[in-house]
């Protein structure tokens, strides 16, 4: 029994039914990606902006102190265009508080660390905690949410394979919209950061039901790496969209997800108080229960269950909201067959990391793929995460950085089966580098330019994501290749726990290292793509020795141009 047969030749591979399942999904992935990157707002603090400065005892009364009066550059020095948000001069004398508070003073050639801080906005948990110098504290929570979703994983495996796909769907929504509102409630740092990893232990773990769903869709898994909650439903999706649309709903699906996250900027300049927008991210999150009740299982775990008559009935279902029906043959096929128990013979084989070292180019992939995925994933996260640092306004900044993912995602998808993976790949590596070098040299006054710049690296890294996916897993043999590729995803993960520190070091160490770190990485792992062979047009391999032959016949420059201009737009991943 062929199931992508009978959706194509029975079911129909578009139609009301799929246009219902896409719709669903597009609306939970809208809203399920405003929470992805809320924490940047919440708490974060961005080093260069002076949200905060020290309380001047002599001159003013913590309680009713203004952010900025008129003596405040005699009583703090500056730290480049900005005041020094953690120390202050020292007074030459005890005059009591004053509202005039001259500039004699003060001793400008001495400063001490603030003991008391005046803060410019009061609608953070960045004041209401007290972090004002506190460079790694108010980063963490990134580090930690991305903890919470690696440990969920396993998880949410056992529930999806042992009650199904739709239960974990409707759990791990509520449990995302109830810990999440938990957090509204929060009174300290250390209860906030305790309830984020709590929402992501138990309402991000998405990605393992999502990619048993569909693993032959894996291209289109890389947005796990971005917001893991949203992939089981996209996935969920495109189980019953036809071999034709997948790429195109796909990439559509990750366009609503950009578009989720970009909204994030504007509701949170409209609604800038921290708690408020927490009840805004999570409480809609609750109608999406219901999903349990008006989404279909998935059909592959049920007959996997052996629940046929189960499985039949959405096929039946589904055909009929395509005003199409099943053939006598498929129903008779289902109503007839009977649970067979499979015995697996228990087959001796060597481990899988002793076949890795045995095949030397098996060895070298598992040595440099890994170190593109910490690369690429270090620098998407990193670049929206200190897209609300640089000149400009913060929101604008952001949105505009989560929009140009859109056509990203789209070149990428039309790029991989006309150059090729490995073009599309140190292409997007390189021009990523390049502007990361390029934004460290533009002045702050090129406004314009800098964000153009930044913008530019940002797309091609959306692109070089959205290709990993698909090329690391036609490096593998079929055998293994769920295997190492969750490898190369965990590994990839130590660059998404990396990322969030990255404002904490710019301000420890140098505002513009990250930048410097990310065109590093770039760079390095462009020349790591050239170190492995192109898969274009090559079958998947099946066994080790196939895999290690990859390249031995590697198409040349005509086969290429020929590629470029005659192959289709759309292409189907092979598994």
């Amino acid at each position: 029994m062929n199931l992508d047969r009978i959706l194509v030749e029975e079911v129909g591979q578009w139609g009301r039914f799929q246009l219902r399942a896409v719709v669903l999904c597009a609306l939970v992935i809208i809203m399920g990606a405003l929470q992805c990157y809320a924490y940047l707002f919440i708490l974060v603090k961005v080093k260069t902006r002076t949200d905060f400065r020290c309380v001047i005892p002599e001159c003013e009364n913590s309680s009713t102190a203004t952010f900025a009066p008129p003596w405040i550059l005699d009583a703090v020095p500056s730290s480049g265009d900005f005041l020094d948000n953690c120390h202050r001069y020292v007074t030459t004398s005890i005059a009591g508080n004053t509202s005039d508070c001259p500039a004699e003073l003060f001793d400008t050639n001495s400063t001490l660390q603030c003991e008391e801080y005046v803060y410019e906005h009061k609608n953070s948990a960045f004041y209401e905690f007290n972090l004002a110098c506190d460079d790694f504290l108010p980063t963490l929570v990134g580090s930690v949410n991305t903890l919470g979703m690696m440990v969920c994983l396993p998880i949410t495996g056992l529930i999806s394979d042992r009650y199904g796909r739709r239960l974990a769907l409707a759990l791990t929504n509520f449990n995302l919209a109830w810990i999440g509102t938990l957090t509204y409630f929060a009174g300290s740092y250390t209860s906030y950061i305790s309830l984020s990893f709590l929402t992501n232990l138990f309402g991000s773990c998405y990605f393992s039901c999502a990619y048993i769903l569909g693993n032959k869709f894996a291209v289109l898994a890389n947005l796990a790496i971005q917001c893991i909650i949203v992939i089981k439903y996209m996935i969920a999706a495109l189980e019953y969209v036809g071999p034709k649309y997948r790429v195109v709903i796909g990439s559509s699906m990750s366009t609503c997800l950009a578009i989720g996250k970009m909204l994030l900027g504007p509701i949170v300049w409209m609604e800038p108080y921290w708690r408020h927008l927490i009840l805004i991210i999570y409480l809609p999150l609750f109608v999406f229960v219901i999903y349990f009740w008006i989404a279909p299982e998935s059909v592959r775990w049920l007959i996997s269950k052996g629940r046929y008559q189960d499985a039949l009935d959405i096929l039946i279902g589904a055909a009929e909201m395509n005003r199409r029906s099943l053939r006598e043959k498929t129903i008779n096929y289902f109503k007839g067959v009977k649970d067979i128990e499979t015995k697996i013979e228990d087959i001796s084989e060597p481990w899988l990391i002793c076949l890795v070292f045995k095949y030397k180019p098996i060895l070298l992939r598992c040595v440099v793929t890994p170190i593109w995925w910490i690369s690429s994933i270090l620098m998407y996260y990193g670049l929206t995460i200190c897209s609300i640092g640089i000149s400009g306004n913060k929101y604008l900044n952001y949105s505009a950085t989560i929009a140009v993912e859109i056509p990203g995602y789209w070149i990428a998808v039309l790029l991989l089966d006309r150059i090729g993976r490995k073009a599309v790949l140190v292409t997007g590596f390189w021009i990523t580098g390049a502007c990361q070098v390029a934004f460290i040299f533009i002045s702050k006054g090129n406004y314009w330019l800098s964000l153009s710049v930044y913008l530019i690296g940002k797309m091609c890294i959306a692109g070089v994501t959205t290709s990993l996916y698909v090329y690391t897993a036609e490096l593998f043999p079929t055998r293994y290749r769920s295997s190492l590729l969750s490898y190369c995803s965990m590994m990839g993960r130590v660059g998404g726990i990396l990322a969030p520190l990255m404002p904490g070091l710019a301000a420890v160490v140098w505002v513009h290292l990250p930048f410097l770190v990310f065109g590093v990485l770039a760079l390095g792992s462009g020349l790591l793509v050239l170190l492995v062979p192109e898969t274009l047009g090559a079958p998947l391999p099946d066994s080790m020795e196939e895999a290690a032959g990859l390249g031995m016949e590697a198409p040349g420059v005509m086969q290429h141009l020929r590629t470029l201009v005659f192959r289709s737009k759309s292409y189907t991943i092979r598994y």
